[in-house]
């Protein structure tokens, strides 16, 4: 009957024990390093409780009897490694103790990003370099990296340090032609859960991106085209180019080499047309050139050649028919005049 009983009063402190739920409000403590916090620490579903209390560096109680809750503040924090428990007593001297999820911070003291490549080229990627100084803890820092407005990578401390760090983050950012121009930082911060408790972001100097690319004319199709002989034409070989375009033509006869047609160094060619053949344009910077071809011909059976024929057709009509009115005679027959003699 002893041995009974003795079972069944340790099969129910273990119950008792093992069902005894202890809580916090709030679940989770965030406290700037020398600043404080307050907590409270609660039970329910315990029997044959002797006490409880708090264990901790900064805001340790001792055991307290007769109670369910207990309240303690942790007065100005500076313990990087503090681990609050709140514990339990029951009667048969059994201890359950639960650590508070409590978490020492510090903003970082300064985030930079050194200047970026300047110039960059359109298509190709670059390291971009950013620095945390003084940051705890490691476990919760997140970089985020932002260009124009979009942030584009996100990147999280693999360090456990509960203690301030210093770290630097790299990461790779590929430019393109729109991005000239466009600004780019990097920014840390603390994540916490629930993110309500998170501390303000720092964020890094903003740099501009110089983004260098070679022209592109802004009607990229070679070109085909008719003129007459003596025709006012215009070649627009207009380009977009970061330095700005500087640009040359070049003339090609059908039996003639190529060859560079001096003082023409705008974007645009006018001139009156004389020579039908092929046109170059080249617009060039230090990323590159680009080229854009003219073939301007004469029409097919040109007008002008066409009126020239047919004037000297009239003219020397004109001639037959006055010259035939003198060798006519009256009869109607036609006579060639003697020589020495006159016209009948």
């Amino acid at each position: 009957m002893r041995l009974f009983m003795l079972v069944t009063f340790i099969l129910f402190s273990g119950k008792s024990a093992h069902s005894c739920e202890i809580r916090f409000n709030p679940p989770k403590v965030f406290v700037k390093y020398g600043g404080s916090a307050a907590a409270s620490c609660y039970i329910s579903q315990c029997n044959d409780i002797a006490g409880m209390g708090w264990e901790s560096s900064f805001g340790g109680t001792g055991l307290k009897e007769g109670i369910s809750t207990l309240n303690t503040t942790f007065d100005k924090v500076t313990d990087w490694n503090v681990d609050p428990k709140c514990f339990v007593s029951f009667l048969n001297d059994e201890q359950i103790p639960k650590k508070l999820p409590f978490t020492v911070y510090k903003i970082p003291d300064k985030v930079s990003m050194p200047k970026p490549k300047d110039p960059m080229r359109a298509t190709y990627s670059y390291d971009l370099q950013c620095d945390v100084k003084d940051v705890a803890p490691a476990n919760s820092l997140v970089i985020s990296w932002y260009k124009g407005n979009k942030m584009f990578h996100e990147q999280n401390s693999t360090r456990q340090d509960r203690s301030p760090v210093d770290e630097t983050f790299t990461t790779k950012l590929k430019v393109d032609v729109e991005d000239n121009g466009k600004e780019v930082w990097c920014e840390a911060r603390l994540k916490f859960v629930p993110e309500g408790q998170s501390p303000p972001l720092n964020r890094s100097e903003i740099h501009v991106l110089k983004v260098f690319y070679p022209p592109a004319f802004a009607e990229p199709q070679n070109e085909t085209l008719e003129k007459n002989a003596g025709s006012k034409i215009s070649l627009n070989g207009t380009a977009e180019g970061n330095p700005t375009p500087i640009y040359s033509w070049h003339f090609k006869g059908p039996t003639q080499p190529e060859i560079q047609m001096e003082n023409e160094t705008g974007s645009i060619l006018s001139l009156e047309f004389r020579n039908p053949g092929l046109y170059t344009c080249k617009a060039s910077n230090v990323a590159g050139t680009t080229t854009k071809y003219f073939q301007v011909d004469t029409p097919t059976g040109d007008r002008t050649t066409f009126i020239a024929i047919l004037v000297v057709f009239v003219v020397v009509g004109v001639l037959i028919f006055i010259g035939g009115i003198y060798m006519v005679k009256s009869t109607g027959t036609c006579a060639l005049p003697k020589a020495g003699a006159g016209v009948i």
